[in-house]
């Protein structure tokens, strides 16, 4: 059985206060945990054993974002980055 571990070594939030933050976070960890079994279908559709993506840019957000949007939009970035079609960088 394959298992799928994602680890995020750092994450810049700019712009949001840490009561916001803290929200961000909780809510992307909530989406990558529902989107578990996509994810890991993307990640092994290729027959990769592992996989490292240097940097996933989710794009400019607006000001009135909303954490949960917010979690919502690098979460979608992260999911295209694994399935080797999104902004991933080295």
């Amino acid at each position: 059985m394959k298992s799928l571990h994602i680890h995020i070594d750092r994450l810049v939030i700019d712009g949001l206060p840490p009561r916001q933050q803290r929200q961000f976070v909780r809510a992307l960890e909530a989406q990558l945990e529902s989107q578990l079994p996509q994810l890991a279908s993307q990640a092994f559709s290729s027959g990769r054993t592992s996989q490292r993506i240097a940097r996933v840019n989710a794009g400019p957000m607006r000001m009135e974002t909303t954490p949960e949007r917010a979690a919502t939009q690098v979460a979608s970035a992260l999911r295209g980055a694994i399935a080797g079609k999104g902004n991933g960088r080295a």
